[in-house]
């Protein structure tokens, strides 16, 4: 495992849990046209200029040849299709852009992912939200209670948050005097946390709109620095709300419905399973897309040229994801139904002040006082409890290695109690569950080492372009 321990993937969780604090918008200035006659000759000459900006980052050993391959290939796929759509007229050719100045630029790929990322989002409220309805229509009155509440409380949590970064951006903006959104603007972002519940989706809307804004060819050059920041700045408010929603909302919701299930005595209708089955995978594949999305708005805020993950490298990181999160939860779900939720929280509560007490002692560099330190370490201990996340800039290869062997232990553990005690060994999911355990934690190692030996970036520190940071010693 030597070519797994020697760059590791350096994620810290704090570029993008405080990167809120030092948010600064600038005035956005009346745009002007920048379609000129070098650009039009540039993307007429499209495939020699991908050539030869190929040839000089191979020479200098900058992003590795993988990630850097599929980049070409994404922009002359992208060219053409900008040729045939809209005749070359309408948006600028990545290759028109600056690669130190614009890193990531916004493609097809993004627009597609956050498409998806939104029609996600509604899938596993919805899914929720209309399982919610069978149970009242059944009157499993205690079965909706909790499926109520679990959607319910971290939508107006997250909602609650997303409004209060509103405030202080509109605060902010008013300070400096410079009417960059109008108010109209403003009471829509508003209106779509409160009543409407869907902060998440109108920060991925506005990603979108900036990242469109910057391939405009109507956008001046400070259009472009402005939307390209402005971009970022909705890129990791999305990926941090979706974050909030996945460990507040999905991850408990998947935990109880398969709680439920197992538990289950009544005769239940065969579209009561098959709603309950719809929840259960919108549950699971919103924790997982919520973990690719925040590391890619992580990845994001860093200004490389290998910052930017292929196709490939997120569908492996995806599947390492799932195959983390997913059977953690299912072993929780069956030690809680064999030996009863509060024995699950007697093993759920030594994890979380464990590792709790283990980023403490870390000493992240995000907050300066004490209580919100503390507030910080709790936080994370809880995500911790499903999701390694790495809090400080540097290699990871132990701390990787204790996480993992502790989760390990406990999950093994835990399906090992649940199969040996359990009455449920004639029942249809007895060695369904046991094999879909073990075989996620294997496939999740296998797909772990593929993307740290392969799309992890090369020689640097992941760092937020929205916080000043110390550079990291590499121990």
């Amino acid at each position: 495992m030597e070519w797994f321990a020697n760059e590791e993937d350096d994620e810290a969780t704090t570029s993008l849990l405080t990167h809120q604090i030092c948010r600064n918008k600038e005035h956005d200035e009346d745009p002007t046209e920048l379609h000129n006659e070098w650009d039009i000759q540039f993307n007429a000459d499209t495939e020699k200029m991908i050539f030869s900006s190929r040839s000089y980052a191979l020479d200098n050993d900058s992003p590795d040849s993988d990630t850097l391959d599929g980049n070409i290939v994404e922009d002359s796929l992208s060219n053409k299709l900008l040729d045939c759509c809209c005749g070359g007229r309408r948006w600028k050719y990545a290759n028109a852009f600056d690669k130190t100045e614009y890193p990531l630029l916004f493609r097809g790929k993004h627009l597609i992912g956050t498409i998806i990322g939104i029609i996600l989002y509604y899938y596993d409220i919805i899914s929720d939200i209309y399982l919610a309805e069978e149970y009242f229509r059944l009157k499993r009155w205690e079965a909706f209670a909790f499926t109520a509440s679990f959607i319910l409380f971290p939508l107006l949590i997250l909602n609650s948050i997303n409004i209060s970064w509103y405030i202080r951006d509109f605060i902010a903006e008013r300070r400096k005097k410079s009417e960059v959104t109008e108010f109209s603007v403003w009471f829509l972002r508003i209106f779509c946390s409160m009543p409407l519940l869907s902060g998440p989706v109108a920060r991925n809307i506005e990603y979108m709109y900036h990242g469109m804004k910057t391939r405009s060819v109507k956008s001046s050059e400070l259009d472009i620095r402005y939307h390209y920041r402005q971009m970022k700045y909705e890129d990791t408010d999305a990926a941090m709300l979706t974050m909030f929603e996945a460990f507040l909302e999905s991850a408990p919701q998947l935990i109880l419905q398969m709680y439920i299930i197992l538990t289950d005595t009544h005769d239940d209708s065969i579209l009561l399973h098959i709603v309950q089955g719809i929840a259960i995978f919108g549950s699971w594949i919103s924790v997982s897309g919520s973990l690719v999305s925040y590391q890619n708005a992580l990845r994001a805020s860093h200004s490389s040229k290998d910052s930017d993950v292929s196709a490939r490298g997120t569908i492996l990181y995806y599947l390492w994801r799932t195959c983390e999160v997913g059977p953690r939860m299912i072993v929780f779900a069956v030690f809680a139904a064999q030996f009863k939720y509060y024995m699950l929280l007697a093993v759920l509560i030594p994890h979380w002040i464990i590792m709790s007490v283990w980023i403490a002692f870390q000493k992240p560099d995000v907050y300066t006082k004490r209580f919100e330190k503390i507030i910080f370490n709790i936080v994370l201990g809880y995500i911790l409890i499903l999701s390694y996340q790495s809090v400080q800039q540097g290699r990871t290869r132990y701390k990787l290695l204790l996480y993992y062997f502790i989760t390990y232990m406990e999950n093994l553990a835990m399906i090992a109690a649940w199969a040996h005690f359990t009455d449920h060994r004639e029942d249809w999911y007895y060695f369904p569950i046991i094999g879909f355990v073990i075989c996620s934690m294997v496939l999740h190692i296998l797909a772990l080492l593929l993307y740290y030996k392969i799309y992890r970036p090369r020689n640097h520190y992941i760092i937020s372009c929205l916080n000043h940071r110390k550079d990291a010693e590499n121990i």
